[in-house]
């Protein structure tokens, strides 16, 4: 029995990596799964998308190191963004890593390590998992991640993904419909679909948006509560078709990830996004009023070169009348290898960090407001972990549709006896809000 950990820094897509690499090696014999101090084999699947990102990765390599020079019989694995972006240079400064394997070399990973050969391994040819791919979901039992899609079509100017994770590489139908099945059958009540991109589903592929289409057979074979979610999807991207599948397929859920990252068009050009934002405007318009009661979730960056304090402000109004049900922001990075890389006027640091705190206080008033609205309603809450407890009693913290696992809001949900379970939908009546909070009881 060969005992492994497996560590995953990083976005959802790199954690269906990890399950798919775990799968491969607990057939080829490595099933024990332990922490990384009892591990004979330690697997690091990272990220490299900006410096933070980098520096997290690096500090878990040191880690490694220093269990390794108590146990010289460690092994180390690094894998994924990171060695693609560094290759050889990270090789040469932890040398005490025994194999650095990219991106587009992660599902070899088993026959490269059974090989004994030390070293770098890049390869040069994209590919992207299948349904007959094992799998050992990480996740709680009743939710997973399914990617879609791999690569990117996309050229945002602040972006290394499509050099890190190469082109677009979209899977069939069948094989995603199939997956769907089988992560159903054992349990699984929520399915949350990604990919960078997932309105650019099926361009390599078909030669035409088909994300549509994938979700109408979806819909055809799996059980009606089953809920389907999206993250990730461009704007630019959402056609009458989608907006139409998500509004009559009952196991979508009303919840739409949709990136902007701005709203003044010189800085929208200046990161090679969409050209007209008004355009965009009226299409999240036209969602807000075709799929009723849905949950808006965008992005926004702060800082990047060339935003004048004029340009927030006109970010931070939209802000606050929009009204974005969920919203995330983060401040630019400049990272070598990017075009904006090259673009000036750089932001300060300082700056960034007051715009990025002003953006997020203007949408947890947003959020706020909106629940109010919830207090004496009651919602559907899906339990994600639990029971758990306190002086109060027992309780769960779970979601409701409108929230994606890890990002979003939760609710606190007081049992009250019953017969509660993770994994669970429950009816809640809301008797508390806050910002990013809700608390009720179960009826």
């Amino acid at each position: 029995m060969k005992r492994i950990a497996f560590v995953t820094l990083g976005c959802d897509k790199n954690l269906v990596d990890s399950e798919v690499v775990l799968g491969k090696l607990l057939v080829r014999g490595y099933n024990a799964v332990v922490p990384p101090e009892e591990a004979e084999w330690v697997f690091l699947n990272t990220c490299a998308f900006i410096r933070p990102s980098c520096e997290e990765t690096e500090a878990w390599i040191r880690r490694l190191v220093r269990l390794k020079k108590k146990d010289p019989r460690k092994k180390i694995v690094v894998l994924g963004c990171y060695v693609e972006r560094f290759r050889e240079r990270a090789a040469s400064q932890y040398r005490d890593v025994d194999f650095w394997v990219g991106v587009h070399e992660i599902f070899r990973l088993p026959d490269i390590i059974s090989s004994g050969k030390r070293g770098v391994f890049l390869g040069s040819s994209p590919s992207i998992y299948t349904h007959t791919d094992p799998r050992i979901l990480s996740t709680p039992p009743h939710y997973a991640y399914l990617k879609i899609a791999e690569g990117c079509l996309h050229r945002c100017s602040f972006c290394l993904i499509p050099a890190l994770r190469g082109p677009l590489r979209s899977r069939p139908i069948s094989s995603v419909v199939e997956e769907a099945r089988l992560l159903e059958k054992s349990g699984v009540r929520e399915i949350i679909l990604v990919a960078q991109d997932l309105t650019s589903y099926g361009l390599d592929l078909y030669r035409q948006r088909s994300l549509g289409k994938l979700l109408w057979a979806l819909g055809e074979a799996l059980q009606e509560d089953t809920w389907i979610r999206l993250l990730y999807l461009s704007p630019e991207g959402i056609d009458d078709t989608l907006i139409e599948a998500v509004a009559s397929i009952p196991q979508v859920v009303k919840y739409l990830d949709v990136p902007l990252q701005h709203v003044v068009p010189g800085i929208l050009r200046r990161m090679h996004r969409f050209s007209s934002f008004e355009e965009i405007r009226k299409r999240l318009e036209k969602i807000r009023d075709c799929i009723p009661g849905v949950a808006l979730r965008t992005t926004f960056m702060v800082g990047f070169p060339g935003e004048e304090e004029e340009h927030f402000l006109r970010l931070l109004d939209f802000v606050r009348a929009f009204r974005f049900e969920r919203m995330g922001a983060f401040m630019y990075s400049d990272e070598e290898g990017t075009f904006s890389f090259t673009l000036e006027p750089k932001v300060p640091e300082e700056v960034k960090e007051r715009r990025y705190a002003a953006l997020m206080e203007a949408q947890r008033a947003v959020m706020e407001s909106v629940h109010r609205t919830y207090h004496g309603m009651t919602l559907e809450v899906l339990l994600d972990e639990g029971p758990l407890w306190s002086e109060r009693g027992p309780f769960f913290l779970g979601r409701t549709a409108k929230d994606a696992p890890e990002v979003d809001c939760r609710v606190t949900v007081w049992a009250r006896g019953g017969n509660l379970r993770r994994g669970q939908r429950v009816p809640v009546r809301i008797t508390a809000t806050s910002a990013y909070e809700l608390e009720g009881e179960v009826l």
